[in-house]
């Protein structure tokens, strides 16, 4: 059995298409599915349903997927120990994030690329507790930040990130310039975007207005903070997103940022990542990486 048979498998199930797994991993189509018609005979079982294209695994092959991911996280992993030991940490950190952990993640990857210029960084953002969680289970992610509330197994390490302070951004005059904040009720008024229902910031902040005797009507939902913000850039918008999400856009004259009150909202964020024994090189740089974005001061918010 090759290593590279595993990699293919793992990035066809990944892929769910031969042709994409195929450009994922720089090969042919046919040199992939010849490599998984091998690890198939070696193996004694079938691993993929196929027709006229991919038409998923079979259960035999959900199974070994289970051990591929593992077995190729663990080749990643040695790699990346050994570079350590050279004093150079490489490799590539992938981090995913809820919307409201964007802040927390910029600062994650500036940390770590700062103690370890050589180590490369991707962040998946848009997704949910549970979408992150699920990825780094698969081996897709090597870190998350979530709602704590997610991190619900032994075989999550989980370190807390402060909370996302939620803020209103309007569309410039939606409200009076003088307004020092907004308030709950004053939402009900306006033309309002929220995170879709699924997202768990969406779901504290739900929480938050009944507890207030408040029943908000979003006129939009997005996945993603960026599609909110372009919502407020057509006009006559005011929409709820984390802080951190525009701190470098305060003084932008095509938004209006306003403090959120009565209820204020916030979100309590962690770092997740799998727990490993031993712990790979990388985990332990991001580790560190987490320890020094929590100890890192904060400025306070000043209302715009």
């Amino acid at each position: 059995m090759l290593l590279t048979q595993l990699e293919y498998f793992v990035a066809l199930a990944r892929e769910a298409h031969f042709g994409h797994a195929a450009a994922a991993c720089f090969v042919s189509p046919s040199t992939l599915s010849e490599a998984v018609r091998k690890l198939e005979v070696e193996l004694g079982v079938p691993l993929v349903r196929r027709g006229h294209a991919y038409e998923g695994l079979t259960p035999e092959g959900e199974l070994a997927l289970m051990w591929a991911r593992r077995v190729v996280a663990d080749r990643t992993a040695l790699t990346e120990e050994l570079s350590a030991a050279r004093g150079k940490l490489t490799g590539a950190a992938r981090i995913g994030t809820i919307p409201s952990g964007i802040g927390g993640a910029t600062h994650l990857v500036s940390t770590l690329t700062q103690a370890h210029p050589l180590v490369r960084s991707t962040v998946r953002t848009g997704l949910s507790s549970e979408d992150v969680v699920a990825r780094l289970r698969a081996f897709e992610l090597d870190a998350g930040i979530i709602h704590p509330s997610a991190a619900d197994g032994p075989d999550l390490v989980a370190a807390p990130l402060g909370d996302a302070t939620s803020v209103v951004v309007a569309s410039p005059g939606l409200f009076d310039e003088a307004l020092g904040a907004v308030s709950g009720p004053m939402l009900t008024s306006v033309r309002l975007g929220l995170l879709a229902p699924g997202m768990r910031a969406r779901q504290v902040a739900d929480e938050a207005w009944r507890k207030a005797g408040l029943e908000l009507r979003p006129a939009a939902e997005a996945d993603s903070i960026e599609a909110l913000l372009g919502l407020v850039g057509t006009g006559m918008w005011a929409v709820v997103v984390p802080e951190s999400s525009v701190a470098m856009r305060r003084q932008d004259p095509s938004i209006h940022v306003l403090p959120l009150v009565e209820p204020a909202i916030s979100t309590p964020l962690a770092v997740v990542r799998l727990a490993a024994k031993p712990l790979p090189a990388l985990m332990r740089a991001l580790d560190d990486a987490t320890r020094a974005v929590v100890a890192r001061p904060r400025p306070s918010s000043t209302p715009s």
